[in-house]
């Protein structure tokens, strides 16, 4: 009889050793804070998973066995969370030479374009910056599209109107107080969806790209950031040797 309750004993902590080292395998050991902004369909509070960006980040993330908390805020904000440690990364953003002075930037997790959006009836064209000079062009606040862009924007080359949320260029287009706007080829489409769908077929793409450039995650230069941006970079490097990325995004768009 004590045989075969110490043989019981034995059994149960046999198996509530294994059920602890598998829930401590399978349960994230760290929470990081990522600020990002709603950038639909590729970003955003309301889609499952919050868009398939922010997918590969958190799959990225627990590769190594942390969790991700998404916060979303203007993108000016999201971005400064990072400066002043309030958030650990941000996502997702295009490297740029003042940005470098900053933040510390993870591989590519989006392959990103940019196209100018306009209306048929109003023609559009543009081959070189100095081209937009006869146009007022619509952005939005804290965006870099390209490093071009933002030379020739400060050169005062043309005309720029920000704004702090894109869905704001769809109105301004219409009401023709800017001629075209930039934005992401996906993400330009799917404003037109939601804002105006009746006038879907009253746009146009201009077929010059402004910039295709990868976007990335951002992370403070510090000793954390540092070691977060090595963690990250593992696990996407994963992601993408799995094909798993190719899953996520459906055709593939990182590099």
């Amino acid at each position: 009889m004590r045989a075969l309750i110490l043989a019981k004993k034995r059994l149960i902590f046999f198996w509530l050793t294994f059920a602890f080292i598998s829930y401590s395998q399978a349960t994230p050991k760290e929470t990081v804070i990522v600020t990002t902004g709603e950038w639909s369909p590729l970003i955003s509070e309301n889609l499952s998973d919050s868009g398939p960006i922010s997918t590969v980040v958190k799959e990225a993330f627990l590769q190594s066995s942390i969790d991700v908390k998404f916060r979303f805020l203007p993108w000016k904000r999201a971005m400064r969370e990072v400066d002043i440690g309030s958030s650990d990364a941000s996502s997702a953003w295009r490297i740029t030479d003042e940005r470098k002075k900053k933040f510390l930037f993870s591989d590519s997790v989006y392959e990103n374009e940019n196209v100018f959006f306009y209306l048929k009836s109003k023609p559009f064209n543009w081959n070189e910056f100095k081209d937009l000079k006869h146009y007022q062009v619509g952005a939005v606040l804290a965006y870099a599209y390209s490093e071009e862009f933002e030379r020739a924007e400060k050169k005062g080359a043309f005309q720029v109107y920000r704004v702090n949320k894109e869905k704001l260029l769809i109105y301004m287009l219409i009401s023709g107080r800017i001629h075209a706007f930039p934005a992401n080829r996906e993400v330009g489409l799917n404003l037109i969806r939601s804002e105006a769908p009746e006038l879907f077929n009253d746009f146009a793409i201009h077929p010059k790209p402004l910039i295709k450039k990868p976007l990335s995650l951002i992370f403070k230069n510090n000793t954390k950031g540092r070691r977060l941006l090595k963690k990250f970079n593992d696990g996407l490097k994963k992601l993408k040797t799995s094909g798993r990325i190719e899953e996520i995004y459906g055709k593939g768009p990182t590099s």
